[in-house]
């Protein structure tokens, strides 16, 4: 009977061995079935987040693709960093004659802590290639290297990623945050990824600009061509009957220029129109339009001006043109221009009304001696306006 007692108690402790280590097995694969559900869990996230940057990254570019203006695809740029690098503040810079200039801030610009405007490069425009990575700056709000840069009172971190197209840097975008230590390596590549995708556009945008100003602009004097005046003119002159303002036209044209080209040669003739749309070019208001109309005639359109203060501002520029000196050949010349000038009557329908008065006044003031300033008269200056046309 004992030993039978004895066989039963070595049975029930081997099923209780056995048992402890069936437990120690189940514990041991829960725990690392628990451990690779974490880490399944964390590749699920890790791809729902690559897949969502993958996602904004793709539409960013077709955004960028199809845009052209400048301050639309900063505020886009900045809309996208703000979904993928968390941060507070952030700015984007564009190069503007050597000078980093804030764009895409809208009516109220974020000038950052110390109310700074605009931000001082780290690097020039057309200057050594930029760093690959971004420039990350910790406790920025005491760093002196932050510090040209606006950056707010309560900002912990800068992080600033250069904008560079092939061959220059167009400019670039700064992110700040409050937190400390808060743009990740991970989060500097990203930033610089999507900046480089804005730079493009960017770019693209800065071209088309250009091409739009040069379309704009007589290609020797770099004033307003003909068809641009016409289109400003057209707008002032809406604007001056809708408001019941007054509006004057200036038709200036040099004296002799013919014997000037025939004298001493066409490049001399250039250097001489430059220097007189210089002259005309510094006599100007604000709103005021001027532009080469042809050859060697400029035209003049004066909003808010009567014609006496049209012919007050026509005879400055009639003086100033007399004064200028020229060389060629080793000797000197002056030149000389005539001025018609007229305003707006209740009866003119455009202003092309007002340029063929202010084209007789011109007229006039060929006929009586050049280098003067007529102002047109009903009739009697109409009658020797025509009457000096036909006879050449």
């Amino acid at each position: 009977m004992e030993k039978k007692v004895e066989l039963l108690q070595k049975r029930l402790d081997r099923e209780r061995l056995a048992r402890k280590q069936a437990e120690i097995i189940i514990e041991e694969k829960s725990r690392e079935l628990y451990y690779k559900n974490q880490e399944l869990e964390r590749a699920v996230k890790a791809e729902n987040l690559a897949r969502k940057e993958a996602d904004i990254l793709h539409e960013a570019l077709e955004f960028f693709t199809a845009k052209l203006d400048i301050d639309e695809i900063a505020s886009h740029l900045k809309s996208i960093l703000m979904q993928l690098v968390p941060h507070d503040h952030s700015a984007v810079y564009l190069f503007e004659g050597g000078v980093l200039v804030p764009c895409g801030q809208g009516k109220e610009p974020d000038t950052g802590g110390d109310g700074a405007a605009a931000c001082k490069p780290t690097i020039s425009p057309n200057g050594v290639s930029p760093p690959v990575q971004p420039i990350i700056i910790p406790n920025a709000s005491n760093d002196p290297e932050a510090k040209p840069w606006g950056v707010h009172l309560d900002s912990q971190t800068l992080m600033v990623v250069h904008l560079f197209a092939p061959g220059r840097v167009v400019g670039c975008l700064t992110l700040e945050s409050r937190e400390a230590d808060a743009f990740s390596p991970a989060a500097a590549k990203l930033a610089q990824a999507i900046a480089n995708e804005a730079s493009i556009a960017f770019e693209n945008s800065l071209l088309y600009r250009e091409v739009e100003r040069l379309s704009v602009l007589d290609a020797l004097t770099g004033i307003n061509n003909r068809r641009q005046f016409d289109l400003l003119a057209d707008r002032e002159f809406q604007r001056a009957v809708r408001h019941q303002l007054s509006l004057s036209a200036i038709m200036m044209d040099l004296d002799h220029f013919k014997l000037v080209n025939d004298t001493h040669g066409h490049s001399v003739g250039d250097k001489v129109l430059v220097a007189v749309a210089d002259v005309c070019r510094r006599a100007l208001r604000t709103e005021d339009i001027l532009a080469r109309y042809g050859g060697e005639e400029f035209c003049f359109v004066l909003p808010q001006t009567d014609v006496n203060g049209a012919y007050a501002f026509a005879e400055r520029i009639r003086k100033d043109v007399e004064g200028l000196r020229f060389e060629a050949g080793g000797r000197g010349f002056t030149v000389t221009a005539s001025f018609g000038v007229s305003e707006r009557l209740a009866e003119d329908d455009s202003p092309g009304s007002i340029l063929e008065r202010s084209d007789q006044a011109l007229y006039a003031a060929k006929g009586g001696g050049r280098n003067r300033v007529v102002m047109w008269k009903p009739r009697e200056l109409r009658d020797e306006a025509l009457t000096h046309a036909e006879s050449g």
